[in-house]
């Protein structure tokens, strides 16, 4: 399957977070760790493996250069035609998600891949039977989005998973993996699967914004 040393300050900001029981944090306040784990991470450049399963679409396995610089610039230089989900690149897109939603409440409690998470429920603050809601299951320890779901109605319309390593000090994605539902590709009816793996980091090296003009 396809499958961040941070400055002392930063760490301690790790170890201070992590002591503060997840049974302490509100839903939101939880989302906002997680938010703010991401957002040590100014910029990145990486290579991207990217592999794609859908009826009636043939792309084989390519690879692409992606540039990412906050809070929402995104580049991609690619073999040929590439499909990558924005949300991967932009790693879980939650400033977008709370930006959309107004509340959060924990729904349950489990385990991926043998880290406990909370699964917590963001919605639009009057929530009727055709409204959007995003779930997101957040590790206690770390807050890190471990995986995601995009919901439209009763209908799922996007499930991520997120697989991490170590860089430099920052937890940045190995693996993602997309499953977007029948109908939700924009053009396509068919649903589709996405894996992404990531190599080749470079995090926080101040990429210009010329990278993400149109154009480039």
């Amino acid at each position: 399957m396809l499958k961040y040393l941070a400055a002392m300050c930063g760490a301690f900001v790790l170890v201070f977070a992590s002591a503060i029981p997840v049974h302490a944090l509100t839903a939101m306040e939880m989302v906002e760790r997680a938010l703010t784990a991401t957002q040590r991470v100014e910029d990145y450049t990486a290579t991207v493996a990217v592999a794609m399963e859908a009826p009636n679409i043939n792309i084989s396995r390519r690879h692409a250069t992606v540039y990412y610089k906050q809070p929402d610039k995104v580049h991609v230089d690619s073999e040929g035609l590439t499909i990558i989900p924005r949300d991967a690149l932009l790693m879980g897109n939650l400033a977008l998600h709370l930006k959309d939603y107004a509340t959060a409440s924990f729904v349950a409690e489990g385990e991926i891949s043998g880290r406990p998470v909370h699964c917590i429920k963001l919605a639009p603050r009057d929530l009727g039977p055709a409204s959007g809601r995003v779930l997101l299951w957040i590790d206690n320890e770390h807050y890190l989005l471990l995986k995601s779901e995009v919901w439209r109605g009763s209908k799922r319309q996007l499930t991520v998973r997120f697989h991490y390593t170590q860089v430099d000090g920052y937890w940045m994605p190995r693996y993602i993996i997309t499953d977007v539902a029948k109908g939700a590709l924009r053009d396509r009816e068919s649903e589709a699967h996405i894996e992404l793996q990531f190599t080749n980091y470079r995090i926080n090296t101040g990429l210009p914004d010329s990278i993400f003009e149109e154009g480039n």
